[in-house]
């Protein structure tokens, strides 16, 4: 059978060794990018994520208009580390291929052999992320993030790619420039059997870099299994094998030298704010000044800076978006610990969710039924009605945008920086504070009005005491006996929302923790019941309504009173980057996308106190 191809991907020879080398051209075909995602480590959080590159946002201006060079090992220091140059580059079935011609120098000419040999074969790609999309998990750290638009501009020879698929390609002739239309005769049988000893090679291969056993391989060899679906059975298997007897496994990542870089800078400057033991990969930067790190980020990008103010350079790094994404970096980390240091007291008697979206989510809350009745011999088991109540509330986008000035990095002003993002974390647990405190003291104190038309506190609920007491063992007592008392919704059953929290203004501390502190009595009746059964939250925010109010709740795991949802993948306060070239100022906005509402309330108890 004939068949008329431009470029057509074959089977690699046993060798691998490619066939896109041309000598006498001194060109070769590479892919760039194989289109499958890419580990790489996030400095914030600790932990890794998927990258992945949308084909559709390639710019390959510069692959393609000859200005791209081909680098030993991304080393841009000096032209003598340029080995040649790119000469186009084209996106196919998912990937980025291009083809690379070679400089005539020694350094590059002794590549030929180990080229052709297949011996050096992985490349990696310089590339400047344009536009990203971060897609976060349950737990709201980074788990993927999407490149939209992206701008490779070097690419390098390496020898352990982060891309496992990009490499020297083995395609069809080695002159595909000459012989682009040529027609040629195609051994179907001979193709099959070379199909065949690929996939034997290939599941052997996985076999043993998975752990499986040799009959397992051999049993999808004679069943014809394809290899990515022995991949996914033989990780089916390992699940199984794990469940039946756990293991505890340590599986390391190799990410390539500019990620080292990035994450090294980024980890540097987080050492210069905080202090303590540096990171390994942090080392090599700990001496820099602000300035010199962007100096650093533009060196990295091949950038001549002989002669150049630390004021140009700067000037220079705010505009691309190596030194940018490194602060952001550094912000969000530390917004995070500031916001993680001090959670709001109130936020431990609420349920904490996830929202997927900006509607008004609606609670609903079943009862417990009517309980279990006595069946009489060959008679039929009756039905219960079980009852309902359903809350709602909404999910609300709140942030400020801050800015970090030229002059402030030129100046290495790094303490300043490091308390304007540690202020902007405190800022968002004030705001979680006084959401949840204002949720619990609405309507001067009643609380917000539920679907049955009445406050959360009310006398016909039995959660408001009749007349207000200072916080005592005997005020305590009959709060926790009205909660544990309380019935569910079909009012038959008792629930026993026994108590967990003392809520207090901060006016009150101090009186909460000598009632609920264990002391060594002198006679029996000088016992403290509630020494070590509860603990005390006490929240300036309450002063604002009540000095002498004072609350008992349950456990929300057991009966959850409010609820504090966050937009699904941001747990906490997120931050964004933005360079504002008017203003020769770096924007950073802080956002929280959060609600609250009740739930119920059968767990949490008031007294006006006095």
């Amino acid at each position: 059978m004939e068949l008329s191809t431009v470029e057509r991907l074959r089977l690699s020879p046993p060798d691998g060794r490619p066939h896109t080398v041309d000598r006498a051209a001194r060109r070769f075909v590479a892919r760039a990018l194989s289109g499958a995602p890419i580990r790489r480590y996030d400095p914030v959080t600790g932990r890794y994520f998927d990258l992945v590159f949308d084909m559709a946002g390639a710019d390959l201006s510069r692959f393609n208009g000859g200005v791209a060079p081909l680098l030993d090992s991304h080393q841009d220091g000096d032209i003598a580390a340029q080995l040649g140059i790119v000469r186009r580059g084209w996106i196919e079935a998912g990937a980025l291929l291009v083809e690379v011609e070679l400089s005539t120098r020694p350094q590059a000419e002794s590549l030929l052999d180990d080229l052709e040999r297949g011996i050096v074969r992985g490349v990696s790609l310089g590339v400047e992320l344009l536009d990203v999309r971060d897609e976060r998990g349950s737990d709201g750290k980074l788990a993927r993030r999407v490149v939209t638009k992206w701008l490779p501009y070097e690419l390098s020879l390496v020898p352990t790619p982060a891309d496992a698929g990009a490499m020297v390609l083995s395609m069809h002739g080695g002159h595909e420039m000459q012989e682009q239309n040529r027609s040629e005769t195609f051994d179907a049988p001979a193709a099959a059997a070379a199909a065949e000893r690929e996939r034997v090679v290939q599941l052997t291969k996985l076999g043993k870099s998975l752990g499986v056993s040799e009959e397992f391989v051999l049993r999808h060899i004679e069943a014809g299994t394809s290899v990515e679906e022995f991949r996914r059975q033989a990780q089916q298997e390992l699940v199984r094998r794990y469940e039946q007897a756990p293991t505890h496994s340590h599986v390391a990542f190799i990410t390539d030298e500019a990620d080292r870089r990035h994450e090294g800078l980024a980890l540097a400057l987080w050492h210069r704010m905080r202090g303590g033991e540096p990171d390994e990969r942090a080392k090599p930067y700990l001496h820099l000044r602000l300035a010199d790190a962007a100096r650093e980020c533009l060196r990295w990008r091949g950038v001549h800076l002989a002669g150049m103010s630390d004021a140009r350079v700067v000037q220079l790094a705010m505009s691309t978006s190596d030194f940018p994404n490194i602060l952001a970096n550094v912000a969000n980390k530390t917004l995070l610990d500031a916001y993680q240091a001090s959670p709001t007291a109130l936020k431990r008697i609420c349920r904490v969710v996830s929202a997927a979206d900006f509607k008004e989510r609606r609670v609903l809350r079943f009862g417990e039924g009517t309980g279990l009745q006595f069946k009489p011999e060959g008679a039929s088991y009756t039905y219960g009605a079980i009852a309902e109540q359903v809350s709602s509330y909404q999910v609300k986008s709140y942030g400020r945008v801050f800015a970090v000035s030229r002059e402030m990095i030129i100046n290495d002003d790094l303490g300043a920086m490091d308390q304007f993002f540690r202020s902007a974390g405190r800022l968002a647990t004030e705001f979680e504070a006084r959401l949840l405190a204002d949720l619990l003291t609405a309507n001067n104190g009643s609380g917000p009005i539920l679907a049955d038309g009445l406050p959360l506190f009310h006398s016909t609920r039995g959660n408001l005491a009749s007349s207000g007491g200072a916080i005592s063992v005997a005020t305590l007592g009959a709060a926790r006996a009205a909660l544990r008392r309380m019935k569910g919704l079909d009012g038959g059953i008792i629930i026993d929302a026994d108590p967990r929290f003392l809520i207090v203004p901060v006016a009150q501390q101090t009186l909460g923790e000598q009632v609920t502190t264990e002391i060594t009595p002198a006679q029996p009746s000088d016992v403290n019941p509630f020494a070590g059964r509860l603990t005390v939250l006490a929240d300036p925010h309450l002063d604002d309504a009540s000095t002498t109010a004072w609350y008992l709740a349950a456990d929300p795991a057991n009966i959850p009173t409010f609820e504090l949802a966050y937009l699904e993948g941001t747990n906490g306060p997120q931050t964004e980057t933005e360079n504002d070239f008017d203003h020769d100022v770096l924007k950073f906005k802080v956002r929280l996308d959060v609600g609250a509402g009740v739930v119920d309330w059968r767990g949490i108890y008031r007294n006006p106190g006095a």
